[in-house]
């Protein structure tokens, strides 16, 4: 699925690609022979992968990361701070939009640019401008693509053709300590030139072939992909916004000068609607009142069901803080193996520390084994196998911090 999103990857002279997808990184290890430059490698988990891309840029490496847009969540951490340290090579996240997933909320979020792309064309593009952007403004780039893109596949290039566009820079870090640390006071020196990037960046983006407009009538719609224009009449004028994050205003505004109204076709979270300032015309059924949220409550064989919700493993780390706040509550944390390994030995260890008891429910087949020599070492030895998820039942009545392992999804 991954074949032509690694080979746009590798003609535009990317140098490390890494992915915590095992197809990915089978197609990057076929193209390290064609490609004599690129090397990839399969991480455990996004947030290696990310760390890993970021490392290599930091030394003036052209470098990507290729995920899903699910995936590229459980990246946060080094994400955030990626904008304010920036790179000295060219970094490009691509995401393939697998689920509903969209990743456009991201740009605005971390103040990374991001690039929305529908086509093969559009892809290629949108690469070759990111690394652009990325190396002239040491800023990493986001790109997202859509699942057909990413499947196509086309004859092979000439690997000694496509390396010699490309100027193969030797590995060079300068030590900073303002820009590497960013501690407090140097940050807040970071985001000020932060700031000006993205002001540079928006400038750039005004003139991006991606973005297109057409003028019908005087009914807008401005979107960033085709698939949000189910309940639009084709009369409408339409103002396609690739490059969602830094929005550019200008191009935005010139198009609702000429509307009497406008409408924005987007995701379920308002990136672009987020981003324009004057709203006299906008009809928007997102951003205002924010209507009050009825908390969600699973439940399961006896038990209040936490999941992770907010990232790989919280719910060990929420399922501890509820016992804390209503330690007469009956808990059952669910998360994968995985996950487990991502993040969450620090949040059992806590838990553990700190005296929380619950129930923890870990999902896999395959690494049950070295999570219980792990929990072991934490002198921690309260570990069942089930067959059945009907199991779950008996520990209900359990006062003691337990773990389960069993295969399947629940």
């Amino acid at each position: 699925m991954y074949d032509q999103v690694c080979r746009v990857l590798a003609e535009n002279g990317t140098r490390l690609l890494y992915t915590a997808n095992r197809a990915a990184g089978g197609v990057v290890k076929m193209l390290e022979s064609e490609y004599a430059s690129l090397r990839g490698e399969t991480s455990l988990n996004e947030k290696i992968a990310f760390e890993l891309a970021l490392t290599g840029a930091y030394s003036s490496k052209r470098t990507a990361c290729l995920f899903s847009t699910e995936g590229l969540y459980e990246a946060l951490d080094p994400l955030m701070s990626s904008a304010y340290t920036g790179v000295i090579g060219g970094f490009v996240i691509v995401c393939v939009k697998e689920t509903e997933e969209e990743i456009t909320p991201l740009g605005l979020f971390s103040k990374l640019p991001l690039v929305v792309t529908e086509s093969q064309d559009e892809f290629k593009k949108a690469i070759g401008f990111g690394y652009e952007i990325s190396e002239k403004y040491e800023i990493p780039v986001i790109v997202q693509v859509a699942p057909d893109v990413a499947a196509q596949t086309e004859g092979k290039s000439s690997s000694s053709i496509q390396n010699s566009e490309f100027k193969i820079n030797n590995s060079v870090f300068n030590k900073n300590p303002g820009r590497w640390a960013a501690t407090p006071k140097f940050r807040y020196e970071l985001h000020r030139a932060l700031n000006e990037k993205i002001e540079k960046i928006r400038y750039e983006f005004e003139t991006y072939e991606g973005n297109r407009k057409r003028i019908k009538s005087k009914t807008g719609v401005i979107t960033n992909g085709h698939t949000n224009l189910d309940f639009f009449d084709e009369d409408s004028s339409l103002l396609f916004i690739s490059t969602v994050h830094p929005l550019p205003v200008k191009l935005v505004n010139d198009f609702i000068a000429g509307m009497e109204e406008v409408f924005i076709a987007e995701g379920p979270y308002p990136a672009i609607e987020l981003q324009i300032q004057d709203r006299s015309k906008i009809v928007s059924a997102k951003v205002g009142d924010i209507p009050e949220r009825k908390k969600p409550q699973e439940t399961m064989y006896g038990f209040d069901v936490v999941r992770d919700t907010l990232g790989p493993a919280s719910s060990i780390n929420m399922a501890h803080g509820i016992k804390k706040t209503e330690p007469e509550k009956k808990i059952l944390a669910i998360t994968f193996e995985d996950f487990f390994l991502h993040s969450g030995m620090p949040a059992f260890v806590n838990t553990l520390y700190n005296g929380s008891a619950y129930i923890i429910l870990i999902l896999g087949d395959k690494k049950e084994e070295e999570i219980k020599k792990i929990l072991a070492g934490f002198g921690f030895n309260n570990v069942f196998r089930i067959d059945n998820f009907s199991e779950i039942e008996r520990f209900k009545d359990t006062e003691d911090m337990t773990v389960l392992f069993c295969r399947g999804i629940i």
